[in-house]
């Protein structure tokens, strides 16, 4: 009777933890990608080539209009103090502004640590932020709003799910 009785326990402790489990997905209780702040991407999309080894394993990438006024000089300038805000880790991360040909509308050049990566941008909304990793597959995209009162709110999105991904980064695979 005990060997019937440890049994009974033992495949109650293993399946009733799965049934558990298969609850709450088929009841629509659990809510994935809750803790990011960005639109993780439905598909799988290489927006730059892929680095090497030895470069920074995370890029941000403004996906600039074909004419940028005021509102990208204030995105280069969040991207530049998102980088700073860094500290020591700001050298894992690669600033870069994609589009089809260099942005119209930026005759004082890019801000210092910026470059341009000429870049098939379909797909993606123009005007917002996105994030890849080593390979070139964009991970992350963030749709900047239309009030700069807001831009820094957005930086902090940014900059939480980025510290996220740099600390579980395990380098190059």
């Amino acid at each position: 009777m005990a060997k019937h009785k440890f049994i009974g326990l033992f495949v109650l402790c293993c399946f009733l933890p799965l049934f558990a489990a298969w609850l709450v997905l088929a009841s629509g209780w659990y809510q994935g990608g809750v803790n990011s702040k960005g639109q993780w991407l439905t598909t799988e999309i290489k927006l730059l080539p892929a680095v090497p080894a030895t470069a920074p394993h995370w890029r941000l990438v403004f996906i600039a209009p074909a004419s940028c006024q005021q509102a990208c000089a204030r995105t280069l300038q969040l991207m530049t103090q998102i980088h700073t805000a860094l500290g020591r880790k700001q050298q894992q991360l690669t600033l870069l502004v994609a589009a089809a040909q260099f942005p119209t509308g930026l005759a004082d050049g890019l801000p210092k640590g910026v470059q341009f990566q000429q870049s098939d941008v379909t797909g993606f909304q123009v005007g917002s932020l996105v994030l890849v990793e080593q390979q070139g597959l964009a991970l992350l995209q963030y749709p900047l709003p239309l009030q700069s009162q807001q831009l820094p709110l957005a930086g902090k999105a940014v900059m939480a799910d980025l510290k996220k991904l740099m600390n579980y980064d395990r380098g190059p695979v």
